[in-house]
Protein backbone atom coordinates (compact mmCIF):
# COMPACT_ATOMS: atom_id res chain seq x y z
CA UNK A 1 0.00 0.00 0.00
CA UNK A 2 0.83 3.66 -1.24
CA UNK A 3 0.03 6.25 0.85
CA UNK A 4 1.56 9.87 -0.43
CA UNK A 5 1.32 13.00 1.99
CA UNK A 6 0.22 15.64 -0.28
CA UNK A 7 2.53 18.59 1.33
CA UNK A 8 5.59 16.96 1.31
CA UNK A 9 4.91 14.78 -1.76
CA UNK A 10 6.60 11.89 0.85
CA UNK A 11 5.12 8.14 0.29
CA UNK A 12 4.27 6.04 3.21
CA UNK A 13 4.72 2.62 2.31
CA UNK A 14 2.90 -0.83 4.03
CA UNK A 15 4.69 -3.96 2.80
CA UNK A 16 2.25 -7.10 3.55
CA UNK A 17 4.04 -10.61 4.56
CA UNK A 18 2.41 -13.25 4.43
CA UNK A 19 3.88 -14.68 7.47
CA UNK A 20 3.10 -14.43 11.61
CA UNK A 21 5.80 -12.79 13.15
CA UNK A 22 8.26 -10.12 11.72
CA UNK A 23 11.38 -12.27 12.72
CA UNK A 24 10.33 -14.31 9.78
CA UNK A 25 10.55 -11.89 7.13
CA UNK A 26 14.13 -11.82 7.44
CA UNK A 27 16.85 -11.07 5.51
CA UNK A 28 14.39 -10.51 2.35
CA UNK A 29 12.69 -7.27 4.20
CA UNK A 30 15.82 -5.76 5.30
CA UNK A 31 17.38 -6.33 1.86
CA UNK A 32 14.52 -4.81 -0.14
CA UNK A 33 13.68 -1.85 2.24
CA UNK A 34 17.59 -0.95 1.73
CA UNK A 35 17.50 -1.30 -1.87
CA UNK A 36 14.35 1.16 -2.14
CA UNK A 37 15.96 3.77 0.25
CA UNK A 38 18.83 3.44 -1.83
CA UNK A 39 16.61 4.48 -5.26
CA UNK A 40 15.40 7.72 -3.56
CA UNK A 41 16.38 8.31 0.00
CA UNK A 42 13.96 11.59 0.28
CA UNK A 43 10.53 9.36 -1.48
CA UNK A 44 9.83 8.18 1.24
CA UNK A 45 7.76 9.62 4.64
CA UNK A 46 7.99 5.56 6.41
CA UNK A 47 7.78 1.77 5.78
CA UNK A 48 5.86 -0.55 7.78
CA UNK A 49 5.38 -4.06 7.85
CA UNK A 50 1.86 -5.92 8.38
CA UNK A 51 2.38 -9.35 9.12
CA UNK A 52 -0.79 -10.96 7.76
CA UNK A 53 -0.90 -15.27 7.50
CA UNK A 54 -4.57 -15.87 7.69
CA UNK A 55 -6.33 -17.32 5.39
CA UNK A 56 -8.72 -15.04 5.00
CA UNK A 57 -9.41 -12.43 2.50
CA UNK A 58 -8.70 -9.96 4.77
CA UNK A 59 -5.23 -7.90 3.53
CA UNK A 60 -5.16 -6.08 6.45
CA UNK A 61 -5.67 -7.15 10.43
CA UNK A 62 -6.50 -4.53 13.16
CA UNK A 63 -4.48 -6.58 15.58
CA UNK A 64 -1.69 -3.65 16.69
CA UNK A 65 0.97 -6.85 16.79
CA UNK A 66 1.00 -7.52 13.48
CA UNK A 67 1.99 -3.58 12.49
CA UNK A 68 5.59 -2.98 12.60
CA UNK A 69 6.80 0.47 11.71
CA UNK A 70 10.17 -0.08 9.92
CA UNK A 71 11.26 3.59 9.40
CA UNK A 72 10.12 6.93 9.88
CA UNK A 73 7.50 8.90 11.66
CA UNK A 74 3.94 7.16 12.79
CA UNK A 75 1.41 9.38 11.04
CA UNK A 76 0.69 11.23 7.54
CA UNK A 77 -0.35 14.66 7.57
CA UNK A 78 -3.02 16.12 6.22
CA UNK A 79 -3.93 19.79 6.34
CA UNK A 80 -8.39 19.96 7.41
CA UNK A 81 -10.14 20.47 4.44
CA UNK A 82 -11.16 24.06 5.83
CA UNK A 83 -9.03 27.09 6.16
CA UNK A 84 -5.80 26.45 7.99
CA UNK A 85 -6.47 25.56 11.29
CA UNK A 86 -5.31 22.10 12.37
CA UNK A 87 -3.96 19.03 10.37
CA UNK A 88 -5.79 15.37 10.17
CA UNK A 89 -3.25 12.43 11.27
CA UNK A 90 -3.37 8.86 9.49
CA UNK A 91 -1.40 6.04 10.39
CA UNK A 92 -1.38 2.74 7.92
CA UNK A 93 -3.80 0.92 10.88
CA UNK A 94 -6.55 3.69 9.83
CA UNK A 95 -9.10 3.85 7.06
CA UNK A 96 -7.85 7.01 4.81
CA UNK A 97 -9.58 7.92 1.06
CA UNK A 98 -7.67 7.06 -1.52
CA UNK A 99 -8.51 10.27 -2.88
CA UNK A 100 -8.06 13.09 -0.12
CA UNK A 101 -8.66 16.14 -2.88
CA UNK A 102 -12.19 14.40 -3.84
CA UNK A 103 -13.19 13.96 -0.18
CA UNK A 104 -12.19 17.46 0.88
CA UNK A 105 -15.05 18.57 -1.19
CA UNK A 106 -17.21 15.84 0.06
CA UNK A 107 -15.92 17.13 3.99
CA UNK A 108 -16.75 21.13 2.97
CA UNK A 109 -20.12 20.27 2.00
CA UNK A 110 -21.07 18.54 4.75
CA UNK A 111 -20.10 21.25 6.97
CA UNK A 112 -22.37 23.39 5.09
CA UNK A 113 -25.00 21.04 5.48
CA UNK A 114 -24.76 20.85 9.46
CA UNK A 115 -26.97 23.89 10.37
CA UNK A 116 -25.11 26.49 12.93
CA UNK A 117 -24.94 25.72 16.22
CA UNK A 118 -25.70 22.28 16.16
CA UNK A 119 -25.10 19.32 18.25
CA UNK A 120 -23.74 16.59 15.95
CA UNK A 121 -23.06 12.71 16.12
CA UNK A 122 -20.63 10.92 13.90
CA UNK A 123 -20.68 7.55 12.99
CA UNK A 124 -18.57 5.24 10.80
CA UNK A 125 -16.05 8.38 11.81
CA UNK A 126 -12.72 6.94 10.68
CA UNK A 127 -10.45 9.50 12.63
CA UNK A 128 -13.50 12.17 12.50
CA UNK A 129 -12.60 13.87 9.49
CA UNK A 130 -16.24 15.18 8.96
CA UNK A 131 -16.73 15.81 12.51
CA UNK A 132 -13.86 18.02 12.83
CA UNK A 133 -14.24 19.69 9.76
CA UNK A 134 -17.50 20.82 10.31
CA UNK A 135 -16.36 21.97 13.85
CA UNK A 136 -13.53 24.30 12.42
CA UNK A 137 -15.96 25.33 9.72
CA UNK A 138 -18.60 27.11 11.55
CA UNK A 139 -16.09 28.41 14.44
CA UNK A 140 -14.47 29.96 11.28
CA UNK A 141 -17.44 31.31 9.69
CA UNK A 142 -19.87 32.44 12.60
CA UNK A 143 -17.30 32.75 15.35
CA UNK A 144 -18.18 31.06 19.08
CA UNK A 145 -21.62 32.36 18.89
CA UNK A 146 -22.52 30.02 15.74
CA UNK A 147 -20.27 27.51 16.49
CA UNK A 148 -21.38 23.66 17.06
CA UNK A 149 -22.10 23.07 20.24
CA UNK A 150 -20.23 19.17 20.30
CA UNK A 151 -19.27 17.12 17.99
CA UNK A 152 -19.34 13.19 19.35
CA UNK A 153 -17.07 10.91 16.60
CA UNK A 154 -17.29 6.97 16.82
CA UNK A 155 -15.80 3.80 14.87
CA UNK A 156 -15.17 0.53 15.74
CA UNK A 157 -10.95 0.54 14.63
CA UNK A 158 -9.04 1.26 17.84
CA UNK A 159 -6.40 2.58 16.37
CA UNK A 160 -8.39 6.12 15.20
CA UNK A 161 -7.90 7.39 18.92
CA UNK A 162 -4.83 7.45 18.17
CA UNK A 163 -5.24 9.51 15.00
CA UNK A 164 -7.88 11.65 16.28
CA UNK A 165 -6.02 12.56 19.55
CA UNK A 166 -3.25 14.67 17.75
CA UNK A 167 -5.79 15.64 14.85
CA UNK A 168 -7.88 17.68 17.71
CA UNK A 169 -4.58 18.93 19.58
CA UNK A 170 -3.71 20.63 16.29
CA UNK A 171 -6.64 23.01 16.48
CA UNK A 172 -6.85 26.36 18.64
CA UNK A 173 -8.36 25.31 21.26
CA UNK A 174 -10.39 28.28 21.28
CA UNK A 175 -12.38 25.98 18.72
CA UNK A 176 -12.21 22.97 20.31
CA UNK A 177 -12.87 23.42 23.89
CA UNK A 178 -15.80 25.63 25.99
CA UNK A 179 -15.03 28.65 27.50
CA UNK A 180 -14.06 27.38 31.06
CA UNK A 181 -13.52 29.79 33.99
CA UNK A 182 -16.98 31.40 33.93
CA UNK A 183 -18.99 27.51 33.40
CA UNK A 184 -16.77 25.76 35.74
CA UNK A 185 -18.47 28.52 38.62
CA UNK A 186 -21.60 28.10 37.45
CA UNK A 187 -21.78 24.47 36.56
CA UNK A 188 -24.91 22.89 38.28
CA UNK A 189 -25.25 20.44 40.86
CA UNK A 190 -27.12 16.68 40.10
CA UNK A 191 -29.72 18.08 42.90
CA UNK A 192 -29.91 21.44 40.12
CA UNK A 193 -30.67 19.03 37.58
CA UNK A 194 -32.96 16.71 38.66
CA UNK A 195 -35.37 19.49 39.72
CA UNK A 196 -35.16 20.92 36.62
CA UNK A 197 -35.94 17.85 34.91
CA UNK A 198 -39.03 17.43 37.51
CA UNK A 199 -39.72 21.09 36.67
CA UNK A 200 -39.88 20.30 32.72
CA UNK A 201 -36.67 22.76 32.71
CA UNK A 202 -33.53 22.50 29.78
CA UNK A 203 -31.16 20.40 31.95
CA UNK A 204 -28.46 22.72 31.21
CA UNK A 205 -27.73 26.69 31.15
CA UNK A 206 -26.17 26.65 26.97
CA UNK A 207 -24.12 29.27 28.34
CA UNK A 208 -22.69 28.67 31.33
CA UNK A 209 -22.61 25.09 31.96
CA UNK A 210 -20.33 23.39 29.48
CA UNK A 211 -17.04 22.63 30.36
CA UNK A 212 -13.93 20.83 28.29
CA UNK A 213 -13.80 19.58 24.61
CA UNK A 214 -16.60 19.68 22.50
CA UNK A 215 -15.03 17.01 20.37
CA UNK A 216 -14.60 13.56 21.60
CA UNK A 217 -14.22 9.85 20.05
CA UNK A 218 -15.58 6.83 21.15
CA UNK A 219 -14.19 3.37 20.14
CA UNK A 220 -17.52 0.90 19.60
CA UNK A 221 -19.44 -0.31 16.52
CA UNK A 222 -22.05 2.29 14.96
CA UNK A 223 -24.90 0.26 17.12
CA UNK A 224 -23.19 0.07 20.57
CA UNK A 225 -22.69 3.97 20.32
CA UNK A 226 -26.08 4.90 19.41
CA UNK A 227 -27.49 2.58 22.79
CA UNK A 228 -24.81 3.92 25.00
CA UNK A 229 -26.59 7.42 24.36
CA UNK A 230 -23.98 8.94 21.39
CA UNK A 231 -26.63 10.62 19.93
CA UNK A 232 -28.88 11.53 22.44
CA UNK A 233 -29.37 15.39 22.07
CA UNK A 234 -27.55 15.60 18.92
CA UNK A 235 -30.04 17.84 16.19
CA UNK A 236 -27.50 16.46 13.31
CA UNK A 237 -25.92 12.61 12.51
CA UNK A 238 -23.46 12.26 10.23
CA UNK A 239 -22.97 8.72 8.82
CA UNK A 240 -20.04 7.35 6.52
CA UNK A 241 -20.84 3.92 6.09
CA UNK A 242 -18.65 1.04 3.94
CA UNK A 243 -19.77 -0.01 1.25
CA UNK A 244 -22.19 -2.76 2.68
CA UNK A 245 -24.15 0.31 3.88
CA UNK A 246 -25.82 0.81 7.43
CA UNK A 247 -26.07 -1.65 10.22
CA UNK A 248 -29.32 -3.19 10.69
CA UNK A 249 -29.23 -1.90 14.01
CA UNK A 250 -28.64 1.77 13.15
CA UNK A 251 -31.39 1.38 10.76
CA UNK A 252 -33.45 0.04 13.23
CA UNK A 253 -33.40 2.90 15.33
CA UNK A 254 -33.53 5.83 12.24
CA UNK A 255 -36.56 4.07 11.44
CA UNK A 256 -38.67 4.46 15.04
CA UNK A 257 -41.08 6.94 15.02
CA UNK A 258 -40.62 10.29 16.96
CA UNK A 259 -41.41 10.03 20.62
CA UNK A 260 -42.65 13.10 22.11
CA UNK A 261 -43.21 11.93 25.73
CA UNK A 262 -39.03 11.36 26.04
CA UNK A 263 -37.09 14.02 27.23
CA UNK A 264 -34.40 16.02 25.27
CA UNK A 265 -31.14 14.68 27.33
CA UNK A 266 -27.81 14.25 26.31
CA UNK A 267 -26.55 10.94 28.15
CA UNK A 268 -28.32 8.14 29.17
CA UNK A 269 -28.20 8.53 33.25
CA UNK A 270 -30.64 11.63 32.59
CA UNK A 271 -33.61 9.33 31.27
CA UNK A 272 -35.68 7.55 33.90
CA UNK A 273 -37.37 5.06 31.49
CA UNK A 274 -35.72 1.67 30.42
CA UNK A 275 -33.03 1.46 27.22
CA UNK A 276 -35.18 -1.19 25.28
CA UNK A 277 -38.15 2.04 25.15
CA UNK A 278 -35.37 4.48 24.09
CA UNK A 279 -35.15 6.22 20.72
CA UNK A 280 -31.44 6.44 20.55
CA UNK A 281 -31.93 9.24 17.81
CA UNK A 282 -35.55 10.73 18.67
CA UNK A 283 -33.37 14.40 18.86
CA UNK A 284 -32.27 13.93 15.48
CA UNK A 285 -33.57 16.09 12.97
CA UNK A 286 -30.85 15.89 9.98
CA UNK A 287 -29.72 13.18 8.73
CA UNK A 288 -26.00 13.28 6.22
CA UNK A 289 -25.39 9.92 4.84
CA UNK A 290 -22.45 9.92 2.70
CA UNK A 291 -22.27 6.65 0.60
CA UNK A 292 -19.39 4.37 -1.58
CA UNK A 293 -21.66 2.32 -2.46
CA UNK A 294 -24.73 3.40 -4.54
CA UNK A 295 -27.11 0.55 -4.34
CA UNK A 296 -27.02 0.12 -0.48
CA UNK A 297 -27.84 4.17 -0.46
CA UNK A 298 -30.67 3.15 -2.63
CA UNK A 299 -31.89 0.24 0.00
CA UNK A 300 -31.39 2.38 2.99
CA UNK A 301 -33.36 5.69 1.90
CA UNK A 302 -35.68 3.43 0.70
CA UNK A 303 -36.47 2.17 3.91
CA UNK A 304 -35.83 5.25 5.80
CA UNK A 305 -38.25 7.06 3.76
CA UNK A 306 -41.25 4.11 4.19
CA UNK A 307 -40.39 3.91 7.69
CA UNK A 308 -42.25 5.70 10.73
CA UNK A 309 -39.16 7.94 11.22
CA UNK A 310 -40.58 10.97 9.38
CA UNK A 311 -37.70 11.55 7.31
CA UNK A 312 -37.73 13.63 3.75
CA UNK A 313 -35.63 13.40 1.06
CA UNK A 314 -34.01 17.08 1.43
CA UNK A 315 -31.06 17.09 -1.62
CA UNK A 316 -28.87 14.31 -3.08
CA UNK A 317 -25.59 15.10 -4.34
CA UNK A 318 -23.00 12.47 -6.64
CA UNK A 319 -19.19 13.13 -6.62
CA UNK A 320 -16.75 11.24 -8.87
CA UNK A 321 -13.85 10.17 -6.99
Amino acid sequence: QLQVERTTGKICLTLVWGTAELKWTQPALSRLTKELVKLDPDLWHSMWCHCNDSPGNNIFSRNPRNWHRLSGLEFVREPLPVGSMGWLYFSPLAFRQGNMDGFDIIANDVARAVPAGSKVCELYAGVGLLGLTSLVYHHNLHGEEGSLVWVRCSDENPANTRCFTPSLQSIPREITEHPNEKAVAAAPTLGEIMKRMEAGEGVLDEETARVGPKATYTVATAGFALKTGQALGADVLIVDPPRKGLDDDVLDELCKPFNPKQPNVESPNMLAIDDYLVNWTNDVQTLIYVSCGFDALARDCERLLSSQGGWKLDSATGYVL
